[in-house]
């Protein structure tokens, strides 16, 4: 399987999950594709839905959607407000989403906001520090979602997406660098986009920045064995 990094690279999130997924099905699974997203904010998250995997297996649960709000929760007017009512909200309905689904819902977005033994708030911790911080370095905050007091490892399954890097990528931009352990491309990677999408943008919004690029590292992309789907998802041949 190949190892040798390859770069994707184009201006928006579908653009770039097609070209990467064009090149999983041509050249099969590898290691280390980076794909990186130079204008993430402007997407208009209806045009995802053309590529959503359920329109080709119904049979999954979880649409592209869904996939996104398991890492951040879809925009309302909670995301400009008070970020302390916007974590305690939130905070409810992810743990109520847990109880009723456990281990397979929302762990991304409680991490993110409750991580660890400590239930620490990652993100208050990193908008605080972007907004206030007057040296403004350049790549000081990292948000984590694995751990191994939390985590075992396992052959497949959550958490695949192991850390996020905030980039000050330039005076008043912000950009966002996240790493998977082990990306499937035909239903999680555009959701994925899609909700650290979101993550970037909610931000920006509190830490007062505009919003930058978005790059993300699978170390190992997979299609999970659904070739042919994914060739009718994407309507090549």
């Amino acid at each position: 399987m190949i190892t040798e990094p390859h770069i994707i690279q184009a201006a928006g999130i579908v653009e770039a999950w097609k070209a990467a997924t064009e090149l999983l099905v041509r050249e099969g699974d590898r290691f280390n594709l980076n794909v990186h997203i130079s204008s993430p904010a402007s997407i208009n998250e209806a045009a995802v839905a053309p590529f959503c995997h359920r329109r080709v297996d119904p049979r999954i649960s979880k649409s592209v959607y869904d996939v996104a709000n398991t890492i951040f929760p879809s925009p309302s007017p909670l995301h400009t407000g008070n970020l302390n009512q916007f974590f305690a909200h939130y905070k409810k309905v992810y743990e109520r989403g847990q109880k009723r689904h456990s281990h397979v819902w929302g762990t991304y977005f409680l991490r993110l906001i409750a991580f660890g033994n400590g239930r620490e708030n990652q993100l208050a911790k990193a908008i605080e520090g972007l907004a206030k911080w007057k040296s403004k370095p350049r790549a000081a905050f990292v948000v984590h979602l694995s751990s191994t007091d939390l985590d075992n490892p396992r052959p497949l399954g959550a958490p695949c997406w192991q850390y996020a890097q905030f980039l000050r990528s330039g005076d008043n931009e912000l950009s966002v660098s996240a790493v998977y352990r082990s990306h499937d491309y035909f239903q999680k990677a555009l959701g994925n986009f899609v909700g650290l999408t979101r993550l970037l943008k909610f931000v920006c919004h509190h830490s007062g920045m505009q919003p930058g690029t978005l790059t993300c590292l699978s170390t190992y992309a997979s299609l999970q064995s659904q070739q042919a789907k994914t060739r009718q998802l994407l309507g090549i041949q």
